[in-house]
C-alpha cells in the first residue's frame, strides 16, 4: 500500500461510524465502480427518490458514507445526510442497501447510524426523509428511526423518467435526543445498533431508499 493510501485509510478509520455489524466510512475513489453498479441496479434505482441515474463514477461524491461489513469487508450499502435544497435549515437523509443484502436489517442499521452522525457530528436540528409511496420497507425504517409523517408531494425521479409521489417524514433533534435517552435507560448496551440480534434477519429493508 502506498503511503498516501495508508494515510487515507487511517483517516477513514478515525472518521468512521461503527455499528454492531458495519463500519460507515467515507467513499474512496476505488469504491466508485461498485457504488455505480449497486445504484444502477433497476430494482434499487426504481425506489430512489433522488440521485443520479445512471450513477456514473462521478456520482460517488454525493455519498457521504459507505457501509462496509466489519466481518467480511464487503460493501453493504451507503447512507448520507446533506443540506436540504427545499427545506431551509433542514438536512435530507438518504440510504440504500445492495440487493444481495436485502432482508437482513441493514437498512435500519445504516439509517440509525446516519441519523446519529447527523445530530452528533454537526449542528443539524431537523432531518427530512422522503420515501416513495410504493416503498413500504423504507417507510418502516423511517418509523424505527423516529421519523414522523409530515406531508405528501411529488418529486422528479431520474430513474422513473418523471415525477413520482412521495411521503415526507421529519425527525427533530429534540425527539432524537428523547429517543436516545430512553434507549440508554432501557438498554445498558450503548453500541449503536438497530438490531439487538445481529444474526436475525429483518423484513424492514428488503428494498432500497434514498432522499
Amino acid at each position: 500500500m502506498r503511503d498516501h493510501d495508508a494515510d487515507e485509510a487511517s483517516e477513514d478509520e478515525e472518521r468512521s461510524v461503527l455499528t454492531a455489524r458495519l463500519m460507515l466510512r467515507r467513499p474512496r475513489t476505488d469504491d466508485a465502480a461498485m457504488l455505480a453498479a449497486m445504484i444502477d441496479n433497476p430494482r434499487i434505482a426504481s425506489h430512489l427518490v433522488a440521485g443520479p441515474h445512471p450513477f456514473m463514477r462521478a456520482g460517488a461524491g454525493i455519498v457521504a458514507h459507505i457501509a462496509v461489513s466489519r466481518r467480511t469487508g464487503m460493501v453493504i450499502g451507503a447512507g448520507c445526510h446533506r443540506p436540504s435544497a427545499t427545506r431551509p435549515g433542514g438536512h435530507d437523509l438518504s440510504f440504500f442497501v445492495a440487493e444481495e443484502h436485502w432482508g437482513q436489517g441493514f437498512g435500519t442499521e445504516i439509517a440509525h447510524a446516519a441519523v446519529d452522525h447527523a445530530f452528533e457530528a454537526g449542528a443539524v436540528e431537523r432531518l427530512w426523509c422522503s420515501v416513495r409511496v410504493t416503498n413500504g420497507p423504507a417507510r418502516r425504517v423511517a418509523a424505527k428511526c423516529g421519523f414522523q409523517f409530515r406531508d405528501t408531494g411529488m418529486v422528479r425521479s431520474l430513474a422513473a423518467r418523471g415525477a413520482v409521489p412521495v411521503e415526507h417524514f421529519v425527525l427533530e433533534r429534540g425527539i432524537w435526543q428523547s429517543l436516545k435517552s430512553w434507549g440508554a435507560t432501557a438498554a445498558p448496551d450503548t453500541r449503536r445498533t438497530s438490531n439487538p440480534d445481529p444474526g436475525r434477519a429483518s423484513d424492514d429493508d428488503d428494498t432500497s431508499h434514498a432522499a
